[in-house]
């Protein structure tokens, strides 16, 4: 029975902690989902095309993102928990076609204009998702 109760309450404690946590977790996603346009966009400036392995790495990051919104499923009407949802779509879609691009290098060479495009509207929607944080 004692065990029981600490189970209970240590479960009780983090639901405590994430909800108390929900800004800061969510800036932290949006900071590393814009560093990693950035660094991709950076790779395309560059003249490199990226590999699978390097698409992975791109994932995981909005892999997390999804863990967060479902995490923090009960937050859904938030207006900042629907824009982070815009904007992992966003993201994934960029990376998905990003994938398909590098393997012809004619399709890899449109990429750097769009990249630059999803930069601007990762970098609006981040900004929307902030805003709605401190309302």
């Amino acid at each position: 029975m004692p065990r029981r109760i600490v189970v209970v309450l240590a479960g009780a404690f983090l639901s405590a902690c994430l909800w108390r946590s929900y800004e800061s977790i969510l800036e932290v996603h949006v900071t590393l989902l814009l560093q990693m346009t950035d660094k991709l966009a950076a790779m395309s400036d560059s003249g490199r095309t990226p590999t699978a392995a390097d698409i992975v790495e791109f994932t995981y990051p909005a892999q997390r993102g999804r863990d967060f919104l479902r995490a923090f499923r009960r937050s859904s009407d938030r207006p900042s928990y629907q824009s982070f949802g815009k904007f992992l779509d966003h993201y994934e879609t960029m990376l998905q076609r990003i994938d398909a691009a590098r393997v012809s290098p004619s399709a890899w060479q449109a990429e750097p204009p769009r990249l630059l495009r999803d930069r601007e509207t990762l970098t609006a929607l981040a900004g929307e998702i902030r805003r709605d944080l401190h309302r």
